[in-house]
């Protein structure tokens, strides 16, 4: 018998799935799926999730009526291939309850009722496995550490027992961020919008309130007060200033585009014979953008860094209202492309969309839903929310009771509450998982330059510094460098599809 193994002798039979929100439960059920049709020899999985609830997650785990998805419905199926199974079970659902929806409207429904959905998935998955012979383990706890080799590895969990595995899927959501450290433990400190619940319990209505950040994360956070009442003034402070756009009916349909394409940056990188960089992305963009418009735009204007936050949304509602929104139209037709132009840009210029244009994009791309862009208009109207650019720091108060913001002009601005709201971590070294620092003393997980970790991108498949790790793959924003639009649903989706499709060897 040869001394050597090889890669069919060591075929996983085991897969271990670390998290489960959205991600974990769209690869969970894309792996029952698949097996349930071809089982192969004996197939285990386990389902990790530290929380007590699976199927729940951080930003679907709220019961704030506020809280609203930030993609349409027809975008949220967690089959892949399936991205209007979502909207199809809605629209059962709404039928059953005697309020049906209008099969051509557009529906941002709340979160908590997509909650409802990711749990009939997985349930629906279980009762699959369970039919078809799949054994499968649930876990209660947290997972800290992975060791072993290539041939075999195991998950420890924070209660001290150990899982063997052959296969590890890192889909551990929203990793929250290692940020303001200096605030922790401070009374009236948030780390974070959620849970919800901390801010109801914990805030008085009266009191003035700063949220760090002013995208939707940010957004939440002022639902949250909103929906409980909330009296005090509420400060948005951020660097940029600016606040997302808001949403347009069906942003996914409707346009195709013309300068803007993959094939337009391929011709570009074979007739120069120079690197795409990230003014060229700059320069198809306002083409495109200009003609979707069909008129001229004054880029300047539309610079909003450090803006009037009041006047743009009036804006975005009244454009939004009358369909008139080029840029969210030309992002997301551009959805299913972003990720490879993304890629052929060098990580110098990756680094540079970062520093130039990342919050533009961000805040035309992940918009918010008219719902509540209203309700920030009527806050604003009513004097109870504002929005502030260029902030420079934020500090406790030397007596352990308050804090101070100061900004880049010098002012300051004296508050009882600091809520951070600042968004998902997006480098390894920010990500407080013990898991995550786990890996990466292991050099188990290598930083991709621009965030995230280093993988195999058709897999998903992390690339570690050392022949001999673990088979670990990862889904959602621990791969944000190389895969760039990991914050939609949709998009993991497809993600969690290719991943399991690696893994169960079935290309």
């Amino acid at each position: 018998m040869s001394p050597f193994l090889s890669e069919r002798d060591i075929m996983p039979k085991t897969l271990t799935i670390i998290g489960m929100g959205a991600c974990g439960v769209a690869a969970f059920a894309e792996a029952v799926t698949r097996l349930s049709y071809d089982p192969g020899e004996g197939w285990m999985i386990h389902l990790i999730e530290r929380d007590d609830e699976l199927a729940r997650g951080l930003a679907f785990g709220t019961e704030q009526p506020g809280h609203l998805l930030n993609t349409e419905s027809r975008l949220m199926g967690l089959y892949d291939r399936e991205p209007g199974h979502f909207r199809t079970w809605l629209e059962a659902r709404r039928a059953a309850s005697g309020s049906p929806l209008d099969p051509d409207g557009v529906e941002y429904p709340q979160r908590r009722e997509y909650r409802v959905y990711m749990q009939g998935v997985l349930d629906h998955a279980l009762d699959q496995a369970r039919t078809t012979g799949i054994d499968v383990h649930v876990h209660r706890e947290e997972a800290i550490a992975i060791e072993g080799d290539h041939a075999a590895a195991t998950v420890r969990l924070a209660n001290g027992s150990k899982i063997a595995t052959d296969v590890a899927l890192l889909t551990i959501g929203t990793p929250d961020p290692d940020r303001f450290g200096n605030l922790n433990g401070m009374p009236g400190y948030f780390d974070s919008p959620y849970p919800a619940h901390r801010m109801t319990e914990g805030i008085e209505r009266d009191q003035s309130v700063v949220i760090l950040g002013s995208g939707l994360s940010a957004i939440d956070a002022v639902m949250t007060l909103l929906d409980d009442g909330h009296r005090g003034h509420i400060h948005l402070v951020s660097k940029e200033g600016m606040l997302p756009r808001v949403e347009i009916p069906a942003p996914e349909t409707g346009y195709d585009r013309q300068h803007l394409t993959l094939g337009n940056v391929h011709r570009l990188i074979r007739e120069r014979g120079s690197a795409f960089s990230v003014v060229d992305l700059f320069r198809l963009f306002r083409l495109e953008a200009e003609t979707a418009a069909g008129r001229a735009i004054d880029w300047q204007a539309e610079d909003r860094y450090d803006g009037d936050a009041e006047t743009a949304l009036l804006h975005d509602i009244a454009g939004a209202e009358a369909g008139d929104e080029p840029f969210q139209r030309i992002l997301t037709a551009a959805r299913h492309d972003s990720t490879a132009i993304w890629n052929l840009l060098r990580p110098a210029d990756q680094k540079r969309f970062g520093q130039w244009l990342a919050p533009h994009f961000a805040a035309a791309r992940f918009v918010t839903p008219m719902a509540n862009a209203r309700r920030l208009a009527d806050a604003m109207t009513r004097g109870l929310l504002s929005v502030r650019g260029r902030i420079s720091e934020t500090v406790a108060h030397e007596s352990g009771t308050g804090f101070t913001v100061r900004f880049e002009n010098g002012d300051t601005l004296d508050t009882p509450i600091v809520v951070n709201a600042t968004g998902q971590a997006t480098t390894l070294d920010e990500m407080k998982e013990p898991l995550i620092k786990d890996l990466l003393a292991k050099d188990w997980l290598q930083p991709h330059p621009v965030g995230g970790a280093i993988a195999h991108r058709a897999t998903c498949r992390i690339i570690s510094a050392t022949r001999d790790a673990p088979r670990l793959y990862a889904l959602g924003q621990l791969l944000n460098g190389e895969l760039r639009d990991t914050n939609a649903v949709w998009f993991n989706v497809e993600c969690a599809g290719r991943a399991v499709d690696d893994i169960l060897r079935q290309q």
